[in-house]
């Protein structure tokens, strides 16, 4: 019985892991800075953190090869780069 239970708990344990590492699905719009208004972009900024957080997390347990770790890593970062361009010129836009 102990056997039993031990197994059912260590499957779990694995299937949870496994089902934990998933990308994330929901990858944020970037706002118009030109015509967001501010309640828009604090939306937006807490979305995409949200995103960037998960993708860190799903890049971390995904077993990747090395080119592709790189290559995700590169639209994550160019991503938040492109995130980062649109709320300063949204803040320049707006004072």
């Amino acid at each position: 019985m102990k056997k039993l239970f031990f197994i059912a708990a260590l499957s779990g344990a694995f299937s949870a892991t496994a089902w934990a590492c998933e990308a994330p699905q929901n990858k944020p719009e970037i706002p118009d800075p030109t015509t967001a208004v501010t309640a828009q972009m604090v939306m937006s900024n807490n979305q995409v953190r949200e995103y960037v957080r998960a993708m860190e997390e799903y890049l971390n347990c995904a077993r990747l090869s090395n080119a592709e770790l790189r290559r995700e890593e590169n639209a994550l970062r160019a991503y938040a780069e492109d995130f980062n361009a649109a709320i300063r010129e949204f803040r320049a836009l707006n004072g």
